[in-house]
């Protein structure tokens, strides 16, 4: 959810009050805002830049879960529950942010209870993204999952720059089988390659892959 979805344009003065409460911060390239298992209990809105969250398995294995984009609202979780994150949270970019604690976002609730729907809002959407991601990894075979990840993560210039190491922690496989898989895509006219971009071409085609189960 962004910004501009989690308070309305009707909810102005809210809007003024709540982004009062607000602490600026800045990330470098490659700096981590938080890590899994970290303490925290801060609510976020990106407003320049890129981050990726991710997951690690016991086993130490990456699963890149999102990449976050200028206007995402962000942490709430740990806003509802403080305790420790359920994800890392990197800067793909160089980035600008604006972050609120829990103890702040409750003053500021106490003072405008109308951002309780918000809040309501917010979380609904995420429990049900939380839904579609597990949903994924249990019931869509390795190639539908790669086209899911293509087509959210190209936006509206049907280009990513991302490196096929990168692409292979977003679905949860290996790089020869990203490697294979777009190679063949390549082929059928559906993707173009260059070093470190994926350009979609036949965006038709790879809904319906993304929409096979096996």
């Amino acid at each position: 959810m962004n910004w501009d979805e989690f308070i309305t344009p009707a909810q102005d003065d809210v809007k003024k009050l709540f982004a009062s409460q607000f602490v600026q911060k800045k990330l470098k390239t490659g700096e981590v805002l938080f890590d899994q298992g970290e303490e925290d209990d801060r609510l976020f809105v990106l407003d320049e830049g890129e981050l990726e969250v991710s997951v690690l398995s016991e086993a130490g294995k990456k699963l890149s879960l999102n990449r976050l984009l200028p206007q995402c609202v962000f942490g709430e979780i740990a806003v509802f529950d403080p305790g420790p994150r359920t994800a890392r949270v990197e800067a793909l970019t160089a980035c600008k942010l604006r972050m609120i604690s829990n103890r702040d976002l409750v003053r500021a609730i106490a003072d405008a209870p109308e951002l309780t729907a918000s809040f309501l809002r917010l979380a609904g959407r995420r429990m049900r993204w939380m839904s579609a991601q597990v949903e994924d990894q249990v019931f869509r075979p390795p190639t539908a999952r790669l086209a899911a990840k293509v087509i959210f993560l190209k936006g509206a210039t049907d280009e990513i720059k991302m490196s096929q190491a990168q692409l292979a922690d977003y679905v949860g496989v290996t790089r020869e089988v990203v490697s294979k898989t777009l190679s063949n895509w390549r082929r059928d006219g559906i993707v173009e390659l260059t070093r470190g971009r994926i350009r979609v071409v036949d965006l038709e085609s790879l809904v319906l892959i993304q929409n096979h189960i096996e």
